[in-house]
């Protein structure tokens, strides 16, 4: 495996756009619809704010730490034991997730698309394309979704802005109460948190002073295209909004024709298409920084191998359908946010914690 080098802070801007734009973009906003109607923008702003937490949190523990590895830390603080059960729970919540992205996926373009093929002709466009971008190293990825961003965010802020021009009604607001709109963003927590890839290529962000502004800056971004996405979304098909379940999708093609093009949603699927990859090649890149974490002494290679070979098993085995994916997003991996919003940051705060009292202790 190519050996991993830093990335700079605007490659780390870049995945953290990715990472927050990806997957709120397609089944989440109809699902937070049918929970909470029009309220679940406010889904979206409660959970948004645990996110920016998260970076808020990353870079006060990147400015106290600066060189050091999240793996190191825990290793020196908790000990052996909790280093290897976090980073196993960590190896689960990344394979989790790419169960879920690529389903989904997978159920979009067949059932608007491709509908006359099956899994293995989806297995074999995205597992080595997806394998190479976590096999070249961190570097390489940096720069192949940097050489990419400035396309994926003409395209999106295209989606975003044309999608307002097929509105034509207005819903009614206040239709969910206050508790409604909390079951909602818990029930659909594990769209968010994906963010904690940061503390885990931590050593490897060439950070310097003043760059958790760039950071915020693109996590903004993501967060307000989305909103923007669903705010069109809801107000093209109102009432109907939880039947429709490929958002950018849907309010691209509502439009039907725009200035005598024809259809122009085919722009949304070409979105789609380079934020799944992306997305899960950070992801699986994740996921093999834990893996070699847990399993030191294992070359490498072995990470993908045993990766690959999970993911094809739950894959062809579990989940095929669109009913089952959203019942294994809803009811399954919001456990897993524990791992996002409550360990990673439990952790991070009783280094500082620690790290403070050291300051205060040798002065």
């Amino acid at each position: 495996m190519a050996r991993d080098k830093s990335i700079n802070i605007w490659q780390t801007g870049i995945f953290i756009f990715i990472i927050i734009f990806a997957n709120k973009v397609l089944l989440l906003p109809s699902l937070l619809y049918r929970d909470a109607n029009v309220e679940g923008i406010f889904c979206y702003l409660i959970l948004f704010l645990l996110e920016i937490g998260l970076i808020f949190l990353f870079i006060v523990l990147k400015s106290k730490f600066p060189n050091v590895s999240f793996a190191s830390l825990v290793k020196e603080k908790f000990g052996i034991v909790t280093l290897k059960i976090i980073y196993f729970l960590l190896i689960i919540f990344f394979l989790c997730k790419l169960i879920l992205i690529y389903n989904v996926t997978y159920i979009f373009f067949k059932d608007l698309i491709y509908k006359e093929n099956d899994t293995i002709i989806f297995l074999v466009c995205f597992l080595p394309i997806i394998n190479y971008l976590a096999f070249v190293g961190l570097r390489v990825l940096g720069r192949t979704c940097q050489l990419f961003f400035p396309l994926i965010l003409i395209i999106a802020l295209f989606c975003v802005i044309i999608s307002f021009i097929g509105i034509s009604s207005t819903p009614l607001f206040y239709q969910s109460n206050v508790s409604e709109v909390l079951i909602s963003s818990l029930k659909h927590i594990s769209s968010f948190g994906d963010v904690i890839f940061l503390y885990l290529f931590m050593d490897k962000i060439d950070y310097k002073k003043g760059d958790g502004k760039k950071l915020v800056f693109f996590a903004l971004s993501a967060m307000i295209l989305i909103i923007l996405m669903a705010i069109a979304f809801y107000f093209s098909y109102t009432y109907t909004s939880f039947m429709h379940q490929y958002a950018i999708f849907e309010v691209m093609g509502n439009i039907k024709d725009y200035g005598g093009l024809g259809r122009i949603d085919v722009i949304a699927v070409i979105l789609i298409i380079f934020l799944t990859y992306f997305q899960m090649g950070i992801y699986l890149k994740c996921f093999t920084e834990s893996f070699n974490v847990l399993l030191p002494k294992l070359h490498k290679q072995y990470a993908l191998i045993t990766f690959d070979i999970l993911f094809v098993i739950i894959v062809e085995l579990i989940i095929r359908n669109l009913e089952r994916t959203i019942l294994y997003g809803e009811s399954i991996l919001p456990y897993l946010s524990i791992i996002s919003f409550v360990i990673i940051p439990l952790c991070s705060i009783i280094f500082l914690i620690i790290k403070r009292r050291g300051e205060k202790w040798k002065d």
